[in-house]
């Protein structure tokens, strides 16, 4: 059964620059996501939505099309009219389908075009604390002969199981991947040892770690974190190429004109960098970007062909 939610909010118009006003909305809006209520996805749009109403003028509806691994929600906003009206909220989980479902019914590159980059949250290397004291001590023992260590995610293909695929190879870790349907049973082996490290979301560490449960050993971040500002990032680690974090942004259809893009983008932005907007993200564990279209669009071009490469060096496949 498919699951269908819509939440509406209006406010009336704010002021957008002048770029950007050469488009106005006609109708109500969609934000779709491609995950089911609850998801981590949720609250960055929900906590804009009221704001991004307010800027355009219009009704804002989020709707929530989870289903083949996102491939039903891209599809549903790739059968929209290219009016600017739709928008989909991805994750990192677009940039590796366009290698690990090559098949999909659309070229994610050619088909859709960037709006802005929204938020990222950063992912923490964590270890059960019986495999080392340190980074260095980790290495060590993901370097030995024999079964090595198992790493956890929270399923094939995902951000955080592409990055440790990548991780384990720059770093010539002797890896097994243990693939989870989510991060609640993930964690709980992890606690428990079966598995000895993973990539987490940041917001998921703070307690376990401040508890020793498990060991902080680095951050994929450009700089170290407020919340663990002992830890490291994977740069000063030696390792500034792997990318593990959870980012989730805006595209539209390629065919929606130019002044309707530069619209959103403006209000996505306005949205975005509001103090009780980014108060509140930042409260969840959330990093803004606020990053328009052209950077967003540089993003996804790096995780895709770095994906590509982890996917194609892992040999990982999909049913």
């Amino acid at each position: 059964m498919r699951i269908r939610r819509r939440h509406a909010l209006a406010l009336p118009a704010l002021a957008l620059p002048a770029y950007a006003q050469g488009w106005a909305p006609s109708q109500t809006m969609r934000v779709v996501i491609p995950f089911t209520p609850g998801g981590t996805m949720d609250p960055v749009a929900r906590i804009v939505q009221q704001h991004l109403s307010q800027a355009l003028g219009q009704n804002l509806v989020i709707e929530h099309r989870p289903g083949a691994a996102t491939v039903l929600a891209t599809q549903e906003i790739q059968r929209a009219p290219a009016d600017g009206h739709a928008m989909l909220m991805i994750a990192n989980s677009f940039a590796a389908n366009i290698t690990l479902r090559p098949t999909t019914p659309y070229d994610g590159l050619r088909d859709f075009a960037p709006i802005v980059l929204a938020t990222v949250v950063p992912h923490v290397l964590v270890a059960h604390p019986a495999v080392a004291a340190d980074f260095q001590g980790f290495l060590a023992a993901g370097r030995r002969a024999g079964q090595g260590l198992a790493f956890g995610s929270y399923g094939v293909g995902t951000s955080n199981h592409l990055g440790g695929e990548q991780f384990a190879r720059l770093s010539q870790l002797n890896a097994t991947h243990v693939p989870y349907n989510g991060a609640p049973q993930a964690y709980t082996d992890l606690l428990g040892n079966r598995i000895q490290w993973m990539f987490a979301n940041l917001p998921d560490v703070i307690q376990p770690v401040s508890l020793g449960q498990w060991r902080a050993l680095g951050v994929s971040a450009e700089q170290r974190l407020p919340q663990l500002p002992q830890v490291p990032t994977m740069a000063e680690l030696g390792f500034p190429l792997v990318l593990s974090d959870s980012w989730f942004g805006i595209i539209v259809r390629s065919e929606t004109p130019q002044p309707a893009r530069a619209r959103l983008e403006a209000a996505w932005i306005a949205a975005l960098n509001r103090p009780e907007v980014r108060g509140r993200l930042e409260e969840q564990g959330f990093t803004v970007l606020a990053r328009g279209a052209e950077g967003f669009g540089a993003d996804i071009r790096r995780y895709a062909q770095t994906y590509a490469q982890v996917i194609r060096d892992a040999s990982i496949r999909v049913e």
